[in-house]
């Protein structure tokens, strides 16, 4: 369970990385997705995590593990901007529709 929790909070580390990198420049939505499986490539083989080895699961090389819970990672940045995205649209849409509401409402003099 810790796994699969620390999977999820890695990702979401490697979604806000690319995120930065995208403001800093514009890029398409294909690149931003590379860059994801990339960042989470090198999270893991910097710090030679894998996600397998703590589940049992053995490869028959040892760089495998790290390389598959990096494009793991890759795949959850991936989910994680598509959820906060979600939210943030979800978020201007209800604020866009309550300042409408707002400014049809008569004021009080």
């Amino acid at each position: 369970m810790y796994v699969f929790a620390t999977v999820l909070l890695l990702g979401l580390a490697v979604a806000k990385l690319v995120d930065l990198v995208r403001h800093a420049w514009d890029m398409p939505r294909g690149i931003r997705l590379l860059l994801a499986f990339v960042a989470g490539v090198l999270l893991t083989w910097v710090t030679d995590y894998s996600a397998f080895a703590a589940w049992n699961q053995t490869f028959r090389a040892a760089w495998m593990g790290p390389v598959a819970t990096g494009l793991a990672l890759g795949g959850v940045a991936a989910f994680w901007h598509e959820v906060l995205d979600l939210i943030a649209s979800t978020a201007r849409r209800v604020h866009d529709q309550a300042t409408e509401i707002e400014t049809r409402i008569p004021r009080a003099a």
